[in-house]
């Protein structure tokens, strides 16, 4: 065996996590530059309309329309990542910012998702998020123990229900990634090309970047899982910015650090529907 220094190589190319948030939401073109704000909406799913019978057993009957029209909104947010080492060694800066970007790029989707399950980034808290106490809770208790949880299979129905009963269009299921073995044993969802479907043909994300916290922040209780339900996903996101745009203005002489800053803005919202289960993961063997 040879006495000499372990030569630096190529890392392992590493293939992009599937089946996350970034797969069940629509990706519409950003309007101007004012979404980095965050954005309103006028959803149109939300309200059921109303039935009228026959009018010659009733003259009189009224139709009756909702007032005014729904409004939404989401809070813009960003997510980052970079490069923080001392330059003798790294003298290019196209390596340099390239291993920014790509950090920032792999790492993006578990980031976005943590700040979309739990609302925090950084000191602020972003809205509309899942763990939040305004979510619907379909526990037979609004704060459920490991007792109170549903098994998978009912936790998907009264999601699905509560979502067909309040949203006249597919929705979305977000769960932990853990759920995720459990479910596809279950036999409750199949593949369906880059998504995840229900019998229904609503959509599950699961997150690598969720804590299992529950609408009021507190973890599921050990072998269970919460599940949330929404109405469509968009995410409004912005092209990744390098900060500083050169080595020179990132270097700090006195330590003879370089930093250099990859970072996407983002905006993540849903229609109306915001609904919460815990449910429980273990399943019976078979006899």
């Amino acid at each position: 065996m040879p006495m000499c220094p372990k030569p630096i190589v190529d890392a392992p190319t590493v293939e992009p996590a599937e089946y996350g948030l970034f797969s069940v939401a629509q990706r519409p073109a950003p309007e101007g530059a004012h979404w980095r704000c965050g954005v309103r909406w006028e959803p149109y799913a939300c309200d059921a309309g109303d039935a009228y019978g026959d009018q010659c057993d009733d003259s009189e009957q009224e139709k009756s329309i909702r007032d005014g029209v729904p409004l939404a909104e989401a809070d813009s947010f960003s997510v980052h990542d970079g490069y923080l080492c001392r330059l003798p060694g790294r003298p290019d800066e196209a390596e340099i910012r390239d291993r920014a970007e790509t950090q920032l790029k792999l790492g993006e989707q578990r980031l976005v998702e943590r700040v979309v399950w739990t609302g925090e980034a950084g000191t602020q808290t972003v809205d509309p998020h899942l763990a939040d106490p305004a979510a619907v809770v379909l526990n037979a208790v609004p704060v459920p123990t490991a007792a109170d949880a549903l098994s998978l299979l009912a936790a998907i129905a009264a999601l699905e229900a509560y979502l067909g009963a309040n949203y006249g269009g597919r929705g979305v299921i977000h769960a932990p990634r853990l759920a995720g073995a459990h479910i596809a044993h279950a036999q409750l969802a199949a593949w369906a090309g880059a998504t995840i479907r229900t019998l229904l043909d609503n959509a599950i994300a699961f997150y690598s970047g969720s804590p299992n916290t529950g609408p009021d922040g507190s973890p599921a209780p050990a072998g269970t899982a919460w599940l949330y339900v929404t109405g469509a996903v968009f995410i409004r996101s912005g092209p990744v910015l390098i900060i500083p745009n050169a080595v020179v203005a990132g270097f700090n002489r006195a330590t003879n650090e370089v930093l250099m800053i990859a970072e996407r803005e983002y905006v993540v919202g849903w229609d109306c529907v915001h609904a919460a289960v815990l449910a429980d993961l273990d399943l019976p063997e078979p006899a």
